[in-house]
């Protein structure tokens, strides 16, 4: 380790260093607008509190998920633009450009739309303008109601307002139902009734003819606000985009960035604004974990995102309201198990603490926010917080051998099926315990800074005692075993998990790691969460009817924030080019693929066949992933890190040689240093403008031609240096002036011999995952060739408004409050049952159904069915206990030989739960899928081979429930029933034993 010896250069004589500049029109918001060509491509913009609008660009919002959200709630789908009574179709447009504040489309016959969100309120304004005066209709479309009854309606003289009725079986609160005002400019509102596919309007706005049009949605927290707001935007609209475009601007100019490299510059731009945007303050200040379904605060996903989002730039304040948020949300009752837990999930609905890795993420984010801004004040205020977190870990969660023990699915790799989880890493993951480390390193200096010695040196007793234990038994053969298994043994699944614990690696162990990663689990584009090899690798995400989704979210796919700290690894250890390859990965997606100016959660791990690139997946926007490309650039390829508390810089500049040169502007808060980095003809300099600096650094450069020496310098206010290294010699200039520099021996990191490269993408013959299931599948065209003319063997109405539990549950139960789950969809009104040749069909129908367009091809979702089926009239035979969380046992003379299982797609079991066949949805099926939401009814087909002959003593049973697919597709299985209902659990059940079943029916063939 170097020790470094503090002293100051005084600075001679007036010579002032000027930098080329870095270049305006990269802070200019309207130079970074992005022109789609040929193709829809997705965009979104939020508000910076709780709302964001997603939509398409040449076409019609496309997925559940586009359209104007608030808090959580979507409040409408879309709408449509009519010129003089002739629709504007998107499709038709000659022109689209994103940028970061606005979409333009340009439109035949010179009209232009331009649409824009405003900061801090919940409003999405539409500008048309066209070059001659015309009359200008908007359509507003909602999925969430079909008809006029569902809603309260209020016409203005110039806006409309409507609100959601209260569903029956929430409490509601007076005051919380949520209002929409859509008007405008000389606005006219008619009820007037659309129907637009799965879309429904009961509302036509009419404005007067003009050139200039402006119309607005805004969301209220009733009537009032939302109509005040609806009428004083039309006026104020101009200085909100104004506003909106300079904050945008300055907050480009404090990290002012230009390179030899256009394209990253441009991209660089967007993931700054990109990653702001997802800076939101609902319910407090924090960084949504990525849109559109993430619309909330993630404990892991922030303290990832952090760095990047608020260090690197240096905006310190925002940085310390999101860690004072989540300490308000640690769990304090120490008797709990999740003590001292900083939550997983927290959104104005629900907090949850199911995570081992936010906590200590946390509390080493707290030390990097006082070292980085010098709050030194802010260590007494926060370190209450940091001591529960550490002493409830040692108290519920660390073994004998100091490990931080956890379950299956407390680590990122935290996809479940119903079956559990799809990549178990318990309990105790080779992450988990490097951020563990990292935890009690920050908490040991917290509690020396404040004075608490004796925690110190416990804590540092459990340190020492972790990392002798890591090592022992860890690291074999030069790598890291993923996790501990709970009897001890090791995984040696190859993943990537084990970059992350390079602080606890010796070199040659850290330098094995990386070979091993880089080598083995990473493309051109991005590292795998599993090695092509293993024979639990998928290489694609959606991929039915083989597997669901989150089969493959850990098993294979590209997490592109994984490559981040691959990254830093890479150029530490001398490789800066190879890196720039992922790097340039990012920019081309930011730049050309999926949602303009930002970047997906995932990509699929190889390319389909027939198609160049592998596809996007997951979100469409994701915070870790902006971050970490931002962090890269500042902090590995700069190699920028000050420590303002401490007073000192170090620049370790590793720049790529298509990067070159740079010049970029670094925020220290409310201080700032300006650099150019250049090297040519084997000469290398840098240059440091400190006209911005108000506090003396003790600065350390080290240069890619002297990785061993470190030069040290004293950075004064206001001053310029030059650093240049030219065939081994170093010169230092300080204000014009040449001075004999200060050498020092830098720690350097040594890869070895031999180059390293990525993985070429391959998909081995006879991979398990390509196989398909063991059982039979049942194409589509047989679930779907129903016919009730044949035979009818059963036809039952079940009454109306019983779908409020069974057996000692009855009456009691409530829906979950989330909006998807519409009155009536777990409420059965008949069950009927036809035979005909070879063929059964099957026709339930409900007093409402709900397709949140999560898996258009389903047709509906969130409804979940099992049809017991007594075959054999036996009174003792069969089943009697319905599983897939059902928990609903049948009388002694029912038990059933078949079970029909119906959510995202049909299922048929025998009587000791094998599969016998499954109809699984694909994409293609969208046509005519299984659920059909206007009539309220799932009609289909079984091959009476599955089932055998019909006859008159059948007896049938059907359950319906909340079905609940864990987030990961598929058929999913009944939802569990809490005490008290919440977003995604209904409520009213007492007792845990008792069945999650909201409506049943028992009939035979005779009744």
């Amino acid at each position: 380790m170097t020790v470094r010896t503090l002293f100051l250069l005084v600075p001679i004589g007036g010579f002032h260093l000027l930098l080329s500049p870095a270049g305006s029109a990269q802070t200019g918001i309207d130079s970074l607008g992005i022109e789609v060509r040929h193709v829809t491509r997705e965009f979104s913009f939020t508000n910076k509190e709780s709302a964001f609008y997603y939509g398409e660009t040449h076409s019609e919002n496309q997925s559940s998920w586009q359209g104007f959200n608030v808090a959580g709630f979507e409040f409408v789908d879309d709408y449509l633009l009519v010129i003089d009574g002739t629709p504007l179709e998107r499709g038709s447009v000659d022109r689209v450009v994103v940028y970061p504040d606005r979409i333009e489309r340009f439109y035949p016959r010179g009209i232009t739309e331009r649409v824009f969100l405003a900061d801090s309120l919940a409003v999405l304004g539409i500008f048309v303008t066209a070059q001659k005066p015309v009359q200008l209709s908007l359509i507003p479309l909602f999925t969430d109601g079909r008809s006029t009854e569902d809603y309260t309606i209020i016409l203005t003289d110039s806006a409309a307002l409507l609100t959601r009725h209260p569903r029956k079986n929430r409490v509601q609160q007076a005051g919380d139902q949520p209002w929409l005002a859509i008007g405008g400019r000389g606005c006219v509102p008619a009820r007037n009734i659309t129907r637009h596919g799965v879309q429904f309007s009961p509302l036509l706005l009419s404005s007067r003819r003009s050139k200039n049009h402006i119309l607005c949605f805004t969301v209220g927290k009733n009537r009032q606000t939302a109509s005040t707001l609806v009428r004083s935007f039309p006026a104020k609209a101009g200085m909100y985009s104004r506003a909106r475009r300079e904050r945008m601007e300055r907050l480009l100019e404090r990290t002012l960035t230009r390179t030899g490299d256009a394209a990253l510059d441009r991209a660089l731009a967007w993931a700054k604004l990109s990653l702001d945007a997802l800076v939101m303050n609902y319910p407090t200040r924090g960084i949504y974990a990525g849109l559109p379904w993430f619309n909330n605060y993630w404990g892991r996903d922030t303290f990832i995102s952090f760095p990047g989002a608020v260090l690197v730039t240096g905006r310190f304040p925002e940085a310390k309201q999101i860690l004072r948020s989540f300490a308000e949300y640690q769990e304090r009752d120490s008797t709990s198990t999740d003590y001292g837990r900083i939550p997983n999930v927290v959104s104005a609905h629900d907090i949850a603490y199911n995570t081992a890795d936010g906590t200590p993420r946390f509390v080493a984010m707290v030390r990097e926010y006082i070292e980085r801004s010098g709050d030194s004040p802010f260590a007494s205020e926060i370190y209450p917080v940091v001591l529960r977190s550490i002493e409830g870990t040692l108290r519920y969660h660390v073994d004998s051998l100091c490990f931080l023990t956890h379950d299956d699915a407390e680590t990122w790799m935290d996809a479940v099926g119903p079956d559990g989880p799809w990549s178990p890493r318990g309990n105790r993951a080779n992450d988990i315990q490097a951020l563990w480390s990292q935890q009690l390193d920050a908490g040991i200096w917290l509690a020396t800074l404040v004075g608490d010695l004796h925690r110190a040196q416990r804590w540092d007793t459990c340190r020492k005692k972790l990392y002798e234990n890591f090592r022992r038994f860890f690291v074999q053969e030069g790598l890291v075993v993923d996790h501990l298994n709970t009897d001890g043994s090791p995984d040696t699944q190859l993943r990537p998990n084990q970059i992350f614990t390079h602080p606890m690696l010796d070199p040659g162990t850290r330098a094995s790691v990386l070979r091993a990663v880089t080598s083995e689990l990473t493309y051109p584009y991005g590292v795998a969460s599993l090695s092509q090899e293993d024979e639990q690798f998928h290489p694609y995400h959606q991929y039915p009817p083989f597997y669901p989704k989150d089969a493959a979210y850990h098993n294979g796919i590209v997490w592109t924030w994984v490559q981040g700290r691959l990254i830093s690894e890479l150029v530490l250890f001398g490789q800066p080019d190879l890196a720039y390859q992922l790097t340039c990965s990012t920019v081309h997606q930011i730049l050309t693929r999926g949602a303009v100016g930002t970047q997906s959660e995932l990509l699929e791990a190889v390319a389909r066949p027939g198609e160049a690139e592998p596809r996007l997946s997951g979100t469409f926007s994701q915070a870790w992933n902006l971050a970490e490309f931002i962090r890269n650039f500042y902090e590995d390829f700069l190699g920028v890190r000050a420590n303002m508390r401490e007073h000192t810089l170090v620049l370790r500049p590793m720049i790529p040689e298509s990067m070159r040169p740079v010049d970029a502007r670094v925020s220290l808060g409310n201080q700032s240093i300006q650099l150019r980095i250049e090297e040519e003809d084997g000469s290398q300099t840098v240059q440091i403008n400190a006209e911005g600096l108000e506090t003396c650094l003790q600065t350390w450069v080290t240069l890619p031609g002297t990785p061993d020496q470190e030069i040290q310098f004293g950075l004064l206010p206001h001053s310029h240096v030059k650093v240049e290294m030219n065939q081994g010699d170093v010169t230092l200039y300080v204000n014009g002036d040449r001075l004999t520099p200060t050498l020092a021996p830098s720690e350097g990191f040594d890869l070895g011999d031999g180059q390293l490269a990525f993985l070429r993408p391959h998909i081995r013959p006879g991979l398990k995952s390509l196989k398909g299931p063991d059982y039979p599948l049942i194409p589509h065209t047989t679930i779907k060739a129903t016919s009730m003319s044949g035979r009818v063997l059963l036809d039952i109405e079940d009454p109306m408004g019983d779908d409020r539990g069974t057996g000692a549950c009855s009456g009691q139960l409530s829906y979950p409050s989330s909006p998807p789950f519409v009155e009536g969809c777990l409420d059965l009104t008949r069950f009927a049952v036809a035979h005909e040749d070879d063929t059964l069909t099957f026709n339930l129908q409900f007093r409402a159904l709900s397709d949140p367009g999560w898996h258009p091809e389903y047709g509906f979702q969130l409804t979940y069915v099992a049809i017991a089926i007594d075959t054999d009239g036996k009174s003792g035979s069969g089943t009697l206990l319905v599983g897939h969380n059902a928990k609903y046992r049948l009388d002694s003379a029912s038990g059933y030989e078949r079970l029909i299982l119906v959510g995202g797609g049909v299922h048929v079991e025998d009587q000791d739960g094998t599969v016998l066949a499954a109809y699984v949805p694909t994409e293609s099926d969208v046509s005519n899928p299984l659920g059909d939401v206007v009539e309220g009814a799932v009609v289909f087909a079984i091959p009476v081979s599955l089932m055998g002959e019909p006859s008159g003593n059948w007896r049938f049973t059907v359950l319906v429930g909340g079905q609940d697919d864990h987030g990961g597709a598929g058929l999913g299985e009944f939802r569990e029933v809490q005490a008290e209902a919440s977003e995604w659990h209904g409520g009213g059940k007492r007792d845990t034993s008792e069945p999650n079943v909201y409506d049943d029916l028992v009939a035979t063939p005779d009744n």
